[in-house]
């Protein structure tokens, strides 16, 4: 089956009914769930008589009630209720997306229904093996999936510049600007432009969790804001930038829904130059007016002070080649003309990708040869690596956490 034939789906299945007078139908529903029958859009109770009824079962549960639960058996012997046989018609609404495309698929051991859903949007990445089947396995997705007005395939790799990649429509009209919730905030983007994976909501999270009240992040690779927003929300100043124009975009756009715009300054900017430039700046702003003052995001609470005259943390989401981007912060700091003991050294976090048997040193000596170090000075870094996801068979992502030190900072470049 090329095509999708909700007919062939539609079957007469024999189970097995319970007579049952009517007064003691909850009962049997409510205390014998599994032995009931379950499927979508279908009656398990059916009109016998004016006093009886049949209480449909479990398609496996036969006449002699063997594979019934051993408290129904009890139950039909003490009231000597008698079970027959009882023919339901089973259409195309009843079986999963599951069940269905093992009966199309050649083969039926592994049938394709795991995507990634942002907003309405399915997102599928499906094996070579599937694609003369996709048009089909969109719509069967579609069907089965009420939240979902959209299915898409992803054509090619994420590309390294702009983070987005090509997708095709496999089912549903063509919509790509979606609205996900996620840590308290809203995200509205046009999917085809620019990144989100959902699979990140915890890491989002847990990133997050680690700027405090009253400090600041410098967001390098921001995306649509899904570090940015929640963190402004938890009380800290964000600079955020991206260099996809689409995603400068819906970083303004959702400042603006999550009510942020005094919090969150966004930029459309090169990565190693919005690092220079947003150091710079933000600690001329500081010798200039001191502490910044982030004002409530409710009047029932206080504006918050943000003390430090330089970022406390910085966030490089861009497991592809963010590490390279340490050797922005060579000599960073001797540039701003500030003393080894007026700038706070932030907290950087980078994402990034490794293959290694020993990630952890890998991830290190990357980050020693971007940050001009000798590789054998990986471990007297003040860092930590923690694994986020697996991405592939053998390619993990990874958060290096490391305070920048000092020697960098004020290094001469």
């Amino acid at each position: 089956m090329k095509e999708l034939d909700r007919s062939a789906f539609t079957l007469v299945l024999p189970v097995v009914g319970l007579r049952v007078p009517v007064k003691s139908i909850g009962q049997v529903k409510s205390s014998f769930p599994e032995d009931v029958l379950k499927l979508p859009r279908m009656r398990n109770v059916v009109d016998d008589s004016p006093t009886h009824k049949l209480v449909l079962l479990n398609p496996q549960i036969g006449l002699d009630l063997e594979k019934a639960s051993e408290r129904l058996k009890a139950l039909v012997r003490e009231h000597d209720w008698q079970p027959q046989m009882h023919d339901i018609q089973v259409g195309y609404e009843a079986w999963t997306a599951d069940d269905i495309l093992k009966a199309i698929l050649p083969s039926s051991s592994q049938a394709p229904t795991s995507y990634e859903q942002i907003g309405h949007i399915a997102h599928m990445n499906l094996r070579e093996e599937f694609w003369e089947y996709k048009k089909i396995i969109g719509q069967v997705i579609l069907d089965k999936s009420p939240t979902v007005t959209m299915v898409v395939n992803k054509l090619d790799t994420i590309d390294s510049t702009f983070r987005n990649f090509k997708m095709e429509v496999l089912a549903g009209q063509p919509q790509f600007v979606a609205q996900v919730r996620e840590n308290d905030c809203v995200f509205r983007f046009d999917y085809s432009k620019v990144y989100w994976n959902s699979r990140l909501h915890p890491e989002h999270e847990r990133l997050v969790k680690k700027f405090t009240e009253g400090q600041s992040v410098c967001d390098v690779m921001a995306g649509v804001g899904p570090f940015a927003m929640p963190a402004a929300k938890r009380g800290t100043l964000v600079w955020a930038n991206d260099l996809n124009p689409s995603s400068y975009e819906a970083l303004c756009d959702n400042i603006q829904l999550n009510k942020v715009k005094d919090r969150v300054r966004p930029f459309n900017m090169d990565g190693r130059e919005f690092i220079r430039k947003a150091f710079m700046d933000y600690h001329e702003l500081y010798k200039q007016s001191g502490p910044q003052q982030l004002p409530p995001l409710k009047p029932s609470q206080k504006p918050i002070p943000v003390a430090s005259p330089s970022f406390d943390h910085v966030v490089m989401n861009l497991p592809a080649i963010a590490l390279e981007f340490l050797d922005a912060f060579r000599g960073l700091f001797a540039c701003m003309g500030g003393g080894s003991t007026e700038l706070n050294l932030p907290t950087i976090h980078v994402h990034c990708f490794t293959k290694s048997e020993e990630p952890e040193k890998d991830i290190l000596v990357r980050a020693c040869r971007a940050l001009g170090l000798a590789e054998d000075k990986h471990e007297e870094l003040d860092a930590q690596v923690f694994y986020v996801r697996k991405v592939a068979p053998n390619k993990d992502m990874y958060c290096l956490s490391l305070k920048l030190p000092q020697s960098v900072a004020y290094s001469k470049v």
